[in-house]
């Protein structure tokens, strides 16, 4: 093979590349349009919705009901608070990422947030007509915290049981 040919293989090859790179291009703009429309679906959520959302899931039930293990918490309810409660733990954690003194706020957080976590854990097997020492089974190495969730998934009862009304 002579130099002559040798160019032109590795032009072909180039060209073969840069034809890869407009395809690339071409997925980059759609990701770029899809994620613009996105953005403009996020600008329509209404601030006082999710306002009042955040203070009445996460912010009166830890005001209010702190310690408490008795009585039933819907489906919704429950994954509301944790909803909020990643959310905060996200930001927390930027904070504490920019500012590295700070960062001790993430695991006071975390301290903080055990108790009222495990009586909203309590509270939902409740609605479900399950004992609260079920929550013992997170203890079980691999599945214990699969099997929690799934629960934590399960509609609860439509009727009274011994834990409470509906």
């Amino acid at each position: 093979m002579n130099k002559f040919e040798s160019i032109v293989e590795t032009i072909k090859k180039e060209a073969l590349r840069l034809n890869d790179i407009e395809k690339d291009k071409a997925v980059a703009k759609q990701i770029c349009v899809d994620l613009k429309n996105e953005v403009l679906k996020l600008k329509e959520l209404n601030a006082d919705k999710f306002k009042n959302a955040f203070n009445h899931y996460f912010i009166d039930y830890l005001k209010n009901n702190y310690l408490e293990f008795n009585g039933r918490i819907s489906r919704r309810q429950y994954w509301m608070f944790a909803l909020f409660s990643c959310l905060v733990s996200f930001v927390i954690g930027i904070i504490g990422g920019i500012i590295p003194i700070l960062s001790i706020i993430s695991l006071l957080y975390a301290l903080a947030l055990i108790v009222p976590s495990v009586g909203l854990g309590i509270r939902r097997l409740h609605d479900l007509g399950l004992s609260g020492w079920f929550f013992l089974i997170a203890l079980i190495p691999y599945i214990g915290g699969v099997l929690l969730v799934i629960l934590f998934c399960i509609p609860g009862e439509n009727k009274a049981n011994e834990y409470g009304d509906k």
